[in-house]
């Protein structure tokens, strides 16, 4: 009994942190949350969430393959439809297992996939969520207990809150303060660089008009 407690509690805990780690996805990554955590923390919060989900649910499938009361074989926690206990519910468990390992360890190999590529494979983090809470509420022994049923509808809505909130405000951007107006610049006086210093006095001496010669009577008085 005390391995079909703790593969419980483990299925649990890991279904929780992987709410976690797809609502902090969600929420750590938007402009928003990023006045107040600094981008590589929130990264490495999100990170360790995950890495912790991963743990609690090898606990969990441990569990099942230990435990008497429920047996489990390799086959059946690793392919689909193999075994016979709720085969299609156990199914999607097993889905959302590989889905999110895929998640994780993209996360940890971002620099050699890439961009590109981490994005892709990054979308499998919500549709994992959701193969997961599907296979809680059908497969799991505590889906009739009011708590359990209370954890699945509230986890749920939430992620589906942040998922339209995300998509709705992805379009968004802050408008941009206008760029000032550059002032126009004077146009530029064409100089003349081959003429020399004599040759502008000497065209000032032509454009001066000349003066009259003094007659021969003014210069007789004189």
């Amino acid at each position: 009994m005390i391995t079909w407690g703790v593969l419980r509690a483990a299925g649990i805990g890991a279904y929780l942190m992987l709410f976690a780690s797809v609502a902090w996805g969600l929420v750590g990554t938007t402009s928003f949350a990023r006045r107040f955590v600094a981008k590589p923390t929130a990264v490495a919060i999100h990170q360790f969430i995950a890495t912790v989900a991963v743990v609690l649910l090898g606990v969990h499938i441990g569990g099942l393959l230990l435990d008497s009361f429920m047996p489990f074989g390799i086959l059946d926690v690793v392919i689909p439809l193999h075994g016979s206990f709720r085969p299609v519910a156990v199914a999607l468990g097993i889905v959302a297992m590989y889905a999110t390992v895929v998640v994780l360890v993209s996360s940890w190999a971002r620099k050699p996939l890439g961009t590109t590529w981490w994005r892709r494979l990054h979308l499998l983090a919500v549709p994992a969520f959701i193969l997961a809470l599907v296979h809680g509420a059908f497969a799991g022994t505590d889906t009739a207990r009011v708590w359990m049923w209370w954890i699945y509808m509230s986890t749920g809505g939430m992620v589906l809150f942040l998922v339209l909130a995300r998509g709705l405000s992805s379009g968004i951007r802050a408008a941009r303060a206008p760029h000032p107006a550059r002032p126009a610049r004077a146009p530029r006086v064409p100089t003349d660089t081959t003429t020399t210093g004599a040759g502008r006095d000497g065209a000032a001496d032509e454009a001066a008009p000349a003066r009259p010669a003094p007659s021969r009577e003014v210069a007789a008085v004189r």
